[in-house]
């Protein structure tokens, strides 16, 4: 069976179709395709507080456009999920109701811990994490970073902070949301040691592909400096020439990269997992999971 999801972040509006197959080792599932517009809603919510009319018809056209591909793709279920910048938007209600008339897409405008709840959801499977160990997830995303800490095999904390790489890219990134990144951080520092990382999001990934010679998925603390060193000398322009880079990455990698290390040195954490999944595969899970549900609730 197949679901998609929709994923309208800050910096872009992903759509993801997966197939779910069952089987007696339990469900596999299997990526179909992604569409990816670059549609940049926090650029106008962290400067303007609000989405303007141009941007919001960009949306609209763009969610018409995913409707379509829907009715071709004819999914079991779909689910749409907007993070920090429709959080942030005085009009993001407004905008959701709009765009249910015109599209039939719900949107659900999702809190940043809810954020953390999905990204979370089928990653501690696909990773199979060791039951005696402690994690501490970190997902990068253009309008906030959501953190969640695991310990033998429990989540013990999870938290959302407006610290992302687009409000970095445009300075909206305030003392105080720092200062509450490292309170947390303080809460629990040295009392799951040792600390292991795992990362998400667009930036690490690409971070990983172009900087990393190593066959297996992680990224050391000396990787993110070395993208650091290699990217924040370029221009924006010197970085899509020289690595082929959307514009929409090439201004924001760096931002990225930078959080991550502050995170990582706080924490004395080396190295990362790099998993390669994202909020659109934790929205496909849960899907599936309260389907599965279901279908036991009528047996």
């Amino acid at each position: 069976m197949k679901f998609a999801a929709i994923d309208i972040g800050s910096n872009a509006v992903r759509l993801i179709f997966t197939n779910v197959y069952e089987s007696p080792t339990g469900p596999h599932f299997v990526k179909d395709i992604m569409y990816r517009v670059a549609l940049r809603l926090g650029e106008e919510v962290f400067l303007k507080g609000k989405i303007a009319a141009k941007k919001e018809a960009e949306m609209l056209a763009t969610l018409k456009a995913f409707k379509y591909l829907i009715e071709v793709h004819q999914p079991v279920q779909i689910m749409a999920c907007a993070t920090s910048a429709m959080r942030d938007a005085k009009n993001g209600k407004e905008i959701v109701e709009k765009i249910y008339k015109k599209t039939g897409i719900q949107i659900q405008i999702i809190s940043g811990l809810k954020e953390a709840e999905l990204i979370l959801s089928n990653h501690v499977e696909k990773l199979q994490l060791e039951e005696d160990k402690n994690y501490l997830y970190i997902d990068v995303g253009g309008g906030s970073t959501e953190l969640m800490l695991l310990s033998k095999g429990k989540l013990i904390d999870k938290w959302s902070f407006n610290i992302g790489t687009l409000r970095m890219a445009l300075g909206m990134v305030k003392q105080k949301n720092w200062e509450k990144l490292d309170k947390w951080i303080a809460n629990f520092k040295g009392k799951y040691n040792p600390l292991y990382g795992i990362g998400s999001g667009g930036n690490i990934n690409t971070i990983q592909k172009l900087f990393v010679k190593r066959k297996s998925p992680e990224v050391h603390y000396n990787d993110l400096q070395l993208a650091i060193h290699k990217l924040e000398p370029l221009s924006i322009d010197e970085r899509i020439l020289k690595y082929g880079f959307r514009p929409d990455r090439a201004d924001v990698i760096v931002p990225a990269a930078k959080i991550f290390t502050y995170i990582m040195e706080r924490l004395d954490i080396d190295m990362l997992y790099v998993p390669k999944v994202g909020l659109g595969d934790g929205m496909i899970h849960e899907m599936y999971q309260k389907m599965t549900k279901q279908k036991k609730l009528k047996k």
